[in-house]
């Protein structure tokens, strides 16, 4: 039987399925529903039939009728409005379960996100065919403003004429490059957008991201579980966001140079090792101590001294000897062909150590080609 509680807050027991409601009335919105025998804290009593309670840390209104009120004890905890249970303190047990099961999943996790690497780069693989397809008409492009810009090279292959022949002619040539030079500034526009922005900053950026989720240095996560998530939002920092606004700008940079400029984009074919060194930047993994970022002088010199670069790229895997490639865009000085070349420049061409062709190009501030 219900007795009357006139000392508050009291503790109350439902005696029914009862419903909780924002106000003191049966007109006022129901909140919850709490179920026979559930506990709850009685904090004030707001007429003769309606009381304020605390249930599940929430507050409402309940027809007091319903309800079987018991003094406060110190030991009395709030309980679940659904089923009425008493919650009780964590033990040593539970944190211990607790800490295993999160590091189960937390290593389950780690290998799913391995994988999910791996399965990246298999579409980084196939994305990277089938920007191979995409591209080639823009190599095509590349070709076409190669050859439009001096026409006459399929006439010069062969050393034909005699010196001063070759000297009028090359005399005359460089006055037709001029207007040449300025019909193809559209072209070159648009091989400076293409090879620039949409190549190179979609090739660097792939590269950020690759740094975020599988970082190259072990001082930024590499292999170690604790570092790679301490130092994400680092990586994401540094490498999407800064280098990537770098890029961009550099990337904006040499596309309005190259507008100006006779640029090219053509392939320079090495070992594997060079080419690692080559493209590597300083810090980065296991060429942090080495020399990178530095072009060397190949073996062979059979057009002199220098470093070589191909418009073809059969030309650069036979120099490659079937190892790696490099596609650069190179901007070109004032070059010659050997065609049009003095014939005992030409006549040593061809050989290996051609060291008198670059003694004459760098006499006459030439590049040969």
């Amino acid at each position: 039987m219900l007795y009357a509680q006139e000392n508050f807050p009291c503790q109350g027991i439902t005696t029914t399925v009862l419903n909780v409601r924002s106000g003191p009335g049966v007109g006022y919105q129901r909140k919850a529903q709490l179920q026979s025998g559930t506990h709850v804290i009685v904090q004030e009593r707001i007429d003769k039939d309606w009381v304020k309670i605390k249930y599940d840390s929430k507050e409402g209104f309940v027809n007091s009728n319903y309800l079987k009120f018991s003094p406060l004890s110190s030991s009395t905890v709030d309980t679940s409005s659904s089923s009425g249970s008493h919650r009780f303190p964590l033990t040593i047990g539970k944190i211990l379960w607790f800490l295993i099961s999160w590091g189960i999943k937390l290593c389950i996790c780690y290998w799913i996100f391995r994988l999910l690497v791996r399965i990246f780069f298999f579409i980084a693989r196939c994305l990277t065919v089938l920007f191979q397809l995409f591209s080639l008409p823009f190599f095509l492009l590349n070709t076409l403003q190669r050859y439009l810009a001096k026409p006459w090279i399929f006439f010069f292959k062969r050393n034909r004429y005699s010196n001063d022949t070759n000297e009028r002619l090359r005399t005359v040539f460089s006055f037709l490059k001029i207007p040449l030079y300025i019909a193809l500034t559209p072209l070159r526009l648009l091989n400076a957008l293409f090879f620039n922005l949409a190549v190179h900053c979609t090739f660097e950026m792939f590269n950020y991201v690759m740094e975020v989720i599988y970082p190259s240095s072990e001082r930024e996560g590499n292999g170690s579980f604790i570092k790679w998530p301490a130092m994400l939002p680092w990586r994401i920092i540094k490498y999407p966001l800064w280098h990537g606004a770098l890029t961009m700008i550099e990337s904006l940079f040499w596309t309005a140079v190259d507008i100006f400029l006779p640029t090219l984009t053509l392939f320079h074919g090495t070992t594997t090792a060079a080419a690692d060194c080559i493209v590597a930047s300083p810090g980065r993994g296991k060429y942090r101590y080495g020399d990178v970022g530095i072009w060397r002088v190949g073996g062979g010199n059979y057009a002199g001294d220098g470093i070589y670069f191909a418009p073809a790229r059969s030309t650069a895997e036979h120099y490659s000897g079937g190892e790696s490639l490099i596609i650069c865009r190179v901007t070109l000085g004032s070059t010659i062909d050997l065609g049009l070349a003095p014939y005992h420049i030409f006549q040593a061409c061809g050989h290996p150590n051609a060291h008198r062709a670059t003694q004459w190009g760098f006499g006459k501030s030439f590049c040969n080609r």
